[in-house]
């Protein structure tokens, strides 16, 4: 028996599971190390997942609610659909719990399990952070990983057709595309040398060669701390396209392949209020998650490991 399992960080499906989610995320080493000790990033995390949750809470609210877990159990439905082999999706930061999952691979007891991340592009952080708990929960079984996709040519395509139909009635002497990526703290990118930049960047390259008429730009978002970050930010990007006389911004979040709060509050809400400040019209690609190029996306890539 073949079993496919999907990973991602998550995110909190109900009010009450906000602060759970916040203390999980800011308590794991290898998404955020706050260069301290086990236990006292942990006594950290509960701190600020208290301080943070009712600033994060009016956010959750003003979106009504998180779709990322509803969107990628949909998401692993289809490729169950597509592939004809049991999936079964885990989050490391909220239900249903990556642990939980494990606990279902185990009763299913598979010869072969392929673990692929929805994160395109490889980072410690995240798919690497997602697969070393796969490790330590299925410890015993064979396992198989889809390390990174991120020139797959229908995830590529997939980026494409949603681009392609922001552009229409744009010109490209008024338009910029600018890609989104979630930002990491430079000294883990460097201490794992962390292919993550490299990727996103080309990523957006590969994808840019359908559209060689228009300019674009890369920026980082989500940055949280003192510490220094990936840049430049959003913030910076924007203020560059309104430098350089430009009117229309196409906005794609490269990193994410569905809806969460980072697209639904981040860019559509402070990312347009600051857009429409600088007399900028803001166009957010959205990310369909139903898609049947970023379902072959997946599905071409577990077939490829099957045969490794």
């Amino acid at each position: 028996m073949k079993v496919v399992l999907i990973t991602y960080m998550g995110g909190p499906s109900k009010l009450s599971e906000i602060r759970d989610y916040l203390y999980r995320l800011f308590s794991d080493k290898d998404m955020i190390d706050m260069k301290v000790s086990y236990l006292l990033q942990k006594f950290i995390a509960k701190v600020v997942s208290f301080v943070r949750t009712p600033l994060v809470k009016k956010h959750y609210e003003e979106i009504g609610g998180s779709p990322v877990v509803k969107n990628v159990l949909e998401l692993s439905k289809l490729v169950e659909k597509a592939l004809s082999i049991k999936t079964v999706a885990g989050m490391l930061y909220s239900k249903p719990f990556l642990e939980d999952s494990s606990k279902v691979m185990r009763e299913l007891n598979p010869d072969e399990v392929f673990v692929v991340s929805l994160y395109p592009q490889y980072s410690h952080s995240t798919v690497g952070a997602s697969f070393k708990k796969v490790k330590e929960f299925l410890k015993g079984f064979t396992l198989k990983f889809v390390n990174s996709w991120h020139l797959n040519p229908f995830y590529l395509e997939w980026i494409r057709e949603n681009i392609r139909t922001s552009l229409k009635g744009l010109s490209c002497e008024d338009t910029v595309i600018l890609f989104s990526a979630h930002s990491l703290p430079v000294y883990m990118v460097e201490k794992y040398k962390d292919p993550y930049p490299k990727q996103v960047e080309e990523t957006a390259r590969f994808v840019m060669k359908e559209f060689p008429e228009f300019r674009w730009k890369l920026a980082y978002q989500s940055k949280l701390g003192p510490v220094k970050w990936l840049s430049p930010s959003v913030e910076e990007a924007l203020l560059e396209v309104k430098k350089e006389g430009y009117k229309n911004v196409v906005f794609f979040p490269i990193s994410f392949v569905c809806e969460h709060l980072e697209t639904l509050y981040e860019i559509d809400v402070e990312y347009k209020k600051l857009a429409e400040k600088l007399s900028l019209r803001l166009f957010r690609t959205p990310l369909d998650h139903t898609s049947e190029n970023l379902v072959k996306a997946i599905v071409s890539e577990v077939k490829s490991v099957m045969t490794s």
